[in-house]
């Protein structure tokens, strides 16, 4: 994919140019993806090649709109290409996202659940209704709201710009500890967390 700009694309654009002339000049014509001459402009460069003192000109021309309709059909295949390529990739890292072992969740930043991960989905128990939509607070023990409070508060150092990681513990329903990591997002409308559960000592006899 190129992702160049300034010269580099004018250096781009020859390539085009080239590569399309040398199309034509193989005799490969081109399949009017990018459009085609209207009936009125072809009528016009019929009645100029057929006097002698502008034959010269309207082929000039006709060659010229050939290499313009080629490179209008090597850059709509870039494009179906490039195309496919970003949808093979966030495919990919979707797949990643969702399948991962570890319990993902994006939440926004007033604790609402934006997206989770089939991972998360079991840790809360959650596999049969979607999190999405749901207050994180809900899913924890009674008496969290201190701390997620402080965990949505402190991801982000006000004022400074600056995107903190941020770690706490919080207590599930069933006495179940999590350890959520967290970060605020590039963008600053969400929150990233992976959720684990805190390892436990063993119980003392």
């Amino acid at each position: 994919m190129d992702n160049s700009h300034g010269k580099p694309n004018a250096e781009s654009h020859d390539r085009l140019r080239r590569s399309a002339r040398d199309l034509i000049d193989h005799g490969v014509p081109p399949s009017n993806r990018g459009g085609s001459l209207s009936v009125d402009a072809l009528q016009l460069l019929y009645q100029r090649a057929s006097k002698p003192e502008s034959a010269a000109d309207a082929l000039r021309l006709l060659h010229e709109l050939q290499t313009y309709q080629v490179e209008l059909d090597l850059l709509y295949e870039q494009l179906q290409a490039n195309e496919q390529e970003i949808t093979e990739e966030l495919a990919h890292y979707k797949s990643l996202y969702t399948q991962a072992p570890a319990a993902y969740l994006i939440v926004a930043n007033d604790g609402d659940i934006i997206e989770g991960n089939q991972a998360a989905d079991l840790l809360f128990g959650e596999s049969a209704q979607p999190l999405t939509g749901k207050p994180l607070r809900a899913l924890l023990a009674p008496g969290q709201e201190r701390t997620v409070n402080s965990l949505l508060r402190n991801t982000e150092e006000p004022g400074s710009g600056t995107r903190l990681a941020e770690s706490v513990t919080v207590e599930l329903p069933d006495r179940r500890r999590l350890t959520i990591n967290s970060r605020s997002a590039v963008s600053g409308d969400s929150i990233l967390m992976i959720l684990t559960e805190a390892t436990t000592s063993s119980a003392r006899p």
